[in-house]
């Protein structure tokens, strides 16, 4: 990464919108292998801003494929390469002091799956490096189906080891580890219904700091917890699904949030299909988060000692809501090809933080992506 110590580490977040590009319609999965290959390639374009100014900007490509390779194995793998450029700010809104950056990220991963008649097991490993961070991690997850397989059973565990090095900020090799474990339900209800829960919790220890903002120094501690269900409706009469989804998170940094979303999927004619979706959310600010009460100077408070006092001015600690309106627009070239694209606008406002207003000294934020991919059967 180049660039000044004001500038903030490239975006994670292409992560997450590319697992969510990829990933099959619908929830829960088969105790049994795919039938056939899949090789997808997927390309990412990302910006966000503020007021009369443009941020970051991230470029990202995708290549996954999921290759059964007989009655009782599969495997799946994918490369990232993410180019993050732009500017970015000193504190956490405002545009004072900021400077240039620019980083490329590459991420690999792999996982084997062995499928016995009612159960499966998946093991899994991913690599991700950037000039100042490397991320390795490690995935075991058990799926057990009922005897009808109306109902089936997830239990996931997970471990990572990442070490963060700034030179421009004074931090060589910081490490940061962490466990996760998942346990979920999935339950067919009827023809046209089902719904999946799942509970997940993690713990982890070391830099959870940003090297580059001024006054940020977070607990080295972090445990967090999150409960998610969704529900996928077919309404037969018209052909089309409802997915509506829910999520509550809780950490020990003091952040309460909350994800409702509902996606439409409608099929046309010649193969088409058209995915309007809509996600809303809010959290509670961190408890150790300072706003900017005058613009664009941050407060201190009182008796702050740099290096030893908890503190933090990332405007995403802070208490805001969000929503995000998108459009997914696919369609099946035979029965061996599928090109699609997806649009989100996400926007930002304190104002829409549940509850009453979020945190103060906030500039709206904005940003937009666009999911071009491409699908490949045989």
């Amino acid at each position: 990464m180049t660039g000044d110590a004001n500038k903030t580490p490239a975006p994670r977040l292409t992560q997450a919108i590319l697992a969510a590009a990829l990933a099959i319609p619908g929830i829960g999965a088969a105790a049994t292998p795919p039938e056939r290959a899949v090789l997808s390639l997927k390309r990412l374009d990302y910006q966000d801003s503020q007021p009369g100014w443009d941020r970051i900007h991230v470029d990202t490509t995708l290549l996954g494929a999921i290759i059964p390779l007989n009655d009782e194995w599969s495997m799946d793998g994918g490369v990232v390469i993410d180019t993050v450029s732009g500017a970015s700010p000193s504190y956490h809104s405002q545009r004072l002091g900021s400077g240039k950056m620019h980083d490329v990220r590459r991420a690999e991963d792999v996982s084997v799956t062995r499928y016995f008649s009612l159960a499966s097991v998946t093991l899994g490993a991913s690599h991700s490096a950037e000039n100042d961070y490397l991320s390795n991690a490690l995935t075991l997850k058990l799926s057990l189906s009922s005897d009808n397989k109306n109902t089936t059973y997830d239990f996931g565990i997970a471990g990572n080891k990442d070490t963060i090095t700034v030179p421009v900020a004074g931090i060589d090799h910081e490490r940061k580890r962490g466990v996760d474990v998942i346990v979920g339900i999935t339950q067919v209800l009827s023809m046209n219904d089902i719904v999946q829960f799942n509970v997940s919790y993690g713990a982890g220890q070391g830099f959870y700091s940003d090297p580059y903002k001024f006054f940020d120094n977070r607990p080295r501690q972090k445990n967090q917890t999150a409960l998610v269900g969704k529900w996928n409706h077919h309404v037969k009469s018209w052909g089309t699904t409802e997915r509506l989804s829910y999520r509550y998170y809780d950490d020990s940094f003091g952040i309460r949030a909350h994800t409702l979303g509902l996606e439409h999927v409608q099929p046309l004619t010649d193969g088409w299909t058209l995915t309007p979706a809509i996600r809303l959310y809010s959290q509670s600010a961190a408890n150790f988060y300072v706003g900017v009460e005058s613009p664009p100077f941050p407060t201190i408070p009182a008796g702050f000692t740099p290096g030893t006092t908890i503190i933090s001015q990332d405007q995403r600690l802070s208490a805001f809501g969000a929503r995000t309106l998108g459009l997914k627009i696919a369609k099946e070239i035979g029965t061996d090809w599928v090109v699609d694209m997806k649009y989100e606008h996400y926007e930002q406002r304190t104002a829409w933080h549940i509850g009453g207003d979020g945190s103060v000294g906030l500039e709206p934020f904005r940003a937009r992506s666009v999911v071009l991919g491409v699908t490949y059967l045989f």
